[in-house]
């Protein structure tokens, strides 16, 4: 990827409102590598290496995991078999790029700000909070889909698609803990 593009990318990455204060640049070295050449490819994968902090008891997770081709996010008609395995991965709680990747191509207004954006890409990350810091030590964990489409106009309504996409869930059980999905109230509540 050129450097002034991946350092645009960067530049909107940094003034997301919901996460912390990105690794220029780690994120940088993984777009500069990653080949974004001519293609009818919607999205490249990117390797997962990840950014991880801990401020005021809390510990986040930043990752970037594709890179989108703007003008190949129009005309998506999702065979259905990948539409159901997306649907159920979401419920079970899965984070899955290539899922979250058709759900977007599927939302009308998000394909229109990529069709008008100036810029070729557009970025979809991955921001994961945990926090233990309750009287039970019970851990909570939030995993929200960061979709970076550059000079949006309209950044509520890339924030409203993060948050109908983030999972929330806590830690349950006694002997054999494992986690367990749970509501937005449930998980702001605690």
């Amino acid at each position: 990827m050129d450097e002034e593009i991946a350092k645009k990318l960067l530049d909107e990455l940094g003034k997301h409102r919901s996460i912390v204060r990105p690794n220029n640049q780690l994120f940088l070295d993984i777009l500069l590598s990653t080949d974004v050449s001519e293609s009818s490819r919607f999205h490249e994968a990117l390797p997962d290496r990840q950014q991880r902090v801990e401020e005021n008891g809390f510990y986040y997770s930043l990752s970037l995991r594709r890179i989108l081709r703007n003008k190949n996010a129009q005309n998506y008609q999702p065979l259905l078999w990948k539409k159901a395995g997306g649907s159920i991965a979401s419920a079970l709680g899965f984070y899955s790029s290539d899922a979250l990747s058709r759900n977007l191509r599927a939302n009308k207004d998000l394909v229109k700000m990529m069709m008008e954006c100036q810029e070729p890409f557009s970025l979809l990350g991955k921001f994961q909070t945990y926090d233990d810091e309750n009287p039970e030590g019970i851990l909570f964990a939030a995993t929200r889909p960061i979709l970076i489409i550059p000079d949006s106009k309209d950044m509520q309504q890339i924030y409203d698609w993060e948050e109908k996409n983030t999972t929330y869930e806590k830690e349950v059980g006694f002997l054999l803990r494992h986690s367990k999905r749970i509501g937005r109230e449930e998980y702001l509540a605690h």
